[in-house]
């Protein structure tokens, strides 16, 4: 086999390259850093904001705290008032000692309050231009004072706070409840015309329960907001819904299962668990798994200034909990069940449609994108003036559910 040989030229690039591409690029030492799990920002009171960091405590990561290692915290939640963001940086910087670092930050918390009055929207731009901002980081609206929230994140099932946070803001992808929407996604959907972006809701726990004297009545799962579940035990906090905005400023709030209905209308729901009445037994509750078959499919088209929007969402599943004891393997009661559970979301469906369209006027499905597709310039898409025309759409939507599995009785 002949022997190829690499011109000089060729090698002393490579060479260079290496030489060049060797070596830390970071002027800090590890030790010299306190990094950064969350970020909480508020309006201040003695200046413009008040910004909370939740810092890891390296020691206590390593084994000074959790199994086998004692009680030590693994984080420190640390509040300071300044004008502006960075600054409250440099702030902190004098009496911490570690350089403040945001290259591991996992979320970023804003007061309800900063929401509504849109300087939450002004800070997202902010926050992307500095380098060590990360656009996976996820972004949510707390109902109480940021560094409250910052302070009820004290997992009992992980030693690191990191990983709690992380997996608390990806569970969308087996429950539907939280949008999936990170900061680099709430950052280009405030800045592109015919969506507007949502995020994440927070809010403490009550930690009550009420007195158990008579059975309650049926509520669905995700008819809560964070902060409403009847719940006790665990973190002392709860992320479910979500905060809509329109124009950089919020204008109202989905509760779980708006949200789970938000993300199959916008094609990324993944998984979760439904509970509905029986439709052969009203009185009995069934469990099913749901998953999203396909991509849904949304058909926009404008006659004489009237849009309409047509949405078909393809969904399937398994029947996991049937306390009726009916037997959905029949042909003729799988059919029922699942013509019942099409037209509950359907109905849960249009309504969501509906409160975005008169409550909040903002089109949180992006219905506006794919209208633009119906126009040769950008001078035509303006002249629609979209926020109107989708206020006052029609709007269609058609469910299609295939039960898979229906459970083995005998």
């Amino acid at each position: 086999m002949q022997k190829v040989k690499l011109p000089k030229l060729v090698l002393v690039a490579i060479l260079l390259m290496v030489l060049i591409t060797t070596g830390c690029g970071s002027q800090n030492e590890p030790d010299e850093i306190s990094y950064v799990l969350l970020l909480g920002i508020d309006h201040g009171t003695n200046n413009l904001l008040r910004v909370s960091y939740m810092i890891a405590i390296p020691k206590a990561l390593a084994g000074g705290g959790g199994e086998g290692g004692g009680t030590a915290p693994s984080s420190e939640v640390i509040t300071v008032e300044a004008p502006s963001l960075y600054t409250s940086m440099n702030m902190i910087n004098t009496f911490i000692g570690r350089k403040i670092s945001l290259m591991h930050t996992k979320g970023i918390l804003f007061s309800q309050a900063m929401a509504e009055d849109g300087g939450m929207g002004k800070l997202i731009a902010a926050l992307l231009q500095y380098r060590e901002t990360r656009g996976t980081s996820f972004v949510a609206v707390s109902k109480e004072p940021p560094e409250e929230l910052l302070k009820e994140m004290n997992p009992f099932l992980e030693n690191n706070p990191a990983k709690y946070i992380e997996l608390l803001a990806t569970n969308n992808s087996f429950t539907g409840f939280i949008p999936p929407e990170k900061l680099q996604d709430f950052y280009n959907e405030l800045k592109t015309e015919g969506i507007n972006p949502l995020c994440i809701f927070m809010a403490k726990s009550d930690e009550k329960l009420p007195s158990h004297t008579t059975q309650g009545e049926y509520q669905t799962e995700g008819s809560y907001h964070a902060g409403e579940m009847i719940k006790e035990g665990g973190v002392a906090l709860e992320a479910m819904g979500a905060a809509a905005f329109r124009k950089g400023q919020m204008v109202g709030l989905l509760n779980g299962d708006e949200t789970t209905l938000y993300s199959m209308i916008r094609g990324r729901f993944h998984e979760g668990i439904f509970s509905m009445p029986d439709p052969l037994k009203p009185n009995t509750v069934l469990a099913i798994d749901v998953f999203q078959a396909r991509k849904p499919k949304i058909r926009i088209r404008l006659e004489e200034g009237q849009v309409f929007i047509n949405i078909q969402l393809s969904l399937e599943g398994n029947l996991l909990g049937n306390t009726s004891l009916i037997n959905y393997g029949f042909p003729e009661h799988r059919h029922v069940l699942e013509k019942a559970f099409a037209e509950k979301i359907e109905k849960e469906a249009k309504a969501l449609v509906s409160k975005t369209q008169e409550e909040f006027n903002s089109d949180i499905f992006g219905f506006g994108v794919k209208a633009k597709r119906l126009f040769l310039t950008e001078s035509q898409w303006r002249e629609l003036n979209w926020p109107d025309l989708y206020q006052n759409a029609e709007v269609k939507i058609d469910v299609t559910y295939q039960l898979r599995r229906t459970g083995t009785l005998l």
